[in-house]
């Protein structure tokens, strides 16, 4: 994974996908031949924006196609909370000017090239990395060379609301190796085909037959809940996964305890400080609004940067993606996954072991 750089990117073209998805066309200014060659499609890019409050934050979009040396696309979605992606599909136009920090991510077409049969899922704009992969493997089809059987499982809410539909019947149709169905889940579908209604079924994903690998992109929930499936079905496949939000915490339970009525406070080993912050957030968020430097890039349990001990008091763990159950045994945990709710919790940020 790469580490952060920063440059200027310049919005080259705009066009809409959805009425809720826009497709930007983006230019780099000045990067070094390194950050160049980082800007993979499958991988992401880390944009700093503003959110409609003016506040500056940083986002992950996944790199859906190349074009050209130091040219590349993303795909962003509205989604009605104020944050970075509504401000950057409102205001982002040709000659748009915003600050590029780094590209990173695994999966790439050289994850899922060699294999003989790749299964794909996405919920929503998850689909952002499913289509830079697909594209990949058409160019590599088109000059010849070998592809593996690629099934793609696409959960959205409505019809309307599937991006790149056009290009992906046109490969369905087109491609003997691609396997398209689409799950609607918040409107009546009715017949056959591509479209099914709900969300994909156990007889769903055994479809998949026996994949080398599977890949998995949406939001956290989805993500967890389709690892949980294909675990259950193909216990030994390479799951290969990216969600871009971060994790929710869990309903809290009715507090039966002196503990659970005991005030919040977060004591810090390495200098002895203890922060008083209001439960209800990451221990992520609450570091990083008292000011305390978290090393993290993804927030969303997948590149194990925010990484960390955690010990005593009241706190729940949301499920991550990259740390092992002997790294759980030991303490470790993930702070953008990690939510304090009472008591005095001992937080080691820079744990040994």
């Amino acid at each position: 994974m790469s580490t952060p750089t920063g440059f200027e990117a310049v919005c080259e073209h705009v066009s809409s996908e959805t009425a809720q998805i826009k497709v930007f066309g983006l230019r780099v200014l000045n990067a070094s031949s390194a950050f160049l060659a980082d800007l993979v499609p499958g991988r992401h890019v880390a944009l700093q924006a503003t959110d409609l409050s003016g506040a500056r934050q940083q986002r992950l979009y996944s790199i859906t196609r190349r074009l050209g040396n130091d040219q590349f696309e993303l795909a962003i979605k509205r989604e009605g909370r104020g944050g970075v992606s509504d401000q950057l599909h409102a205001t982002c136009q040709p000659g748009t000017r915003f600050d590029v920090q780094f590209a990173a991510g695994d999966i790439t077409l050289a994850s899922v090239q060699a294999c003989r049969h790749v299964g794909l899922l996405a919920g929503g704009i998850g689909i952002t990395l499913p289509i830079a992969l697909l594209r990949g493997l058409h160019e590599r089809a088109l000059r010849g060379l070998n592809v593996p059987q690629v099934s793609l499982l696409l959960c959205v809410p409505s019809i309307a609301d599937i991006p790149f539909l056009h290009e992906l019947l046109q490969l369905e149709l087109s491609c003997p190796w691609f396997d398209l169905q689409v799950f609607v889940t918040r409107e009546a579908v009715h017949g056959k085909g591509h479209f099914k209604a709900g969300r994909p079924q156990a007889q769903d994903l055994q479809a998949l037959g026996n994949p080398d690998s599977v890949v998995i992109c949406g939001s956290h929930g989805f993500a967890q809940g389709m690892r949980e499936h294909l675990l259950a079905l193909f216990p030994t496949c390479p799951l290969l996964i990216e969600s871009f939000t971060p994790p929710a915490a869990s309903a809290p339970a009715t507090p039966d305890d002196a503990l659970a009525q005991s005030p919040l406070r977060l004591h810090l080993q390495h200098n002895d400080q203890v922060l008083e912050p209001a439960a209800g957030k990451s221990l992520l968020e609450m570091l990083e609004t008292s000011g305390i430097a978290v090393r993290s890039l993804c927030r969303a349990g997948i590149c194990g940067h925010c990484r960390l001990k955690v010990s005593e008091g009241e706190y729940t763990v949301e499920p991550d993606f990259c740390l092992t159950d002997q790294d759980k045994r030991d303490g470790h945990a993930l702070a953008c996954c990690t939510f304090p709710k009472a008591g005095t919790i001992k937080v080691d940020l820079n744990p040994t072991a």
